[in-house]
């Protein structure tokens, strides 16, 4: 199973579990509602955009309701912080460079620009790509844990 069916079965739960319909849910995260049914259809994966909208709002864990982890953690979250200064962090804290990031990831000079400062977001997908790269949770690259 790929972590975007577990995403949607995982939203399905938090739905379920806070009484919503793809409506109210949609009009709660300021989304459509053709978004929020296409997520839950397996049309489209999340945007970082939306993901951050749905984990503020359940305050559940990005890695839980992505599907990398099994269990969901009972903790409160922080919010999302600026991506730059956390990628800036992870960096530092790994001995490792932009350009070496770059070439390990095989990610552009231009979108790892764009990422420190603060003129994009990374994918879902380059989320994943990140937390393994630098063994930390994708929690931790938004900011949302210490």
């Amino acid at each position: 199973m790929d972590y975007m069916s577990i995403f949607a079965e995982r939203l399905r739960e938090y739905m379920s579990e806070h009484e919503l319909n793809v409506s109210s849910l949609a009009k709660n995260i300021n989304f459509s509602r053709a978004t929020v049914s296409g997520l839950l259809n397996g049309a489209h994966t999340p945007s970082t955009e939306i993901l951050i909208a749905l984990i503020d709002y359940f305050n559940c864990s990005a890695d839980y309701i992505l599907g990398l982890v099994e269990y969901p953690r009972e903790t409160e979250f922080n919010k999302v912080k600026p991506f730059s200064g956390i990628l800036k962090k992870c960096l530092k804290d790994n001995g490792k460079s932009e350009y070496r990031l770059q070439q390990d990831l095989n990610i552009s000079r231009s979108l790892t620009y764009r990422w420190l400062h603060d003129k994009a977001v990374p994918t879902i997908d380059s989320l994943v790509k990140l937390k393994n790269y630098f063994c930390c949770s994708v929690d931790y690259l938004l900011g949302r844990e210490t």
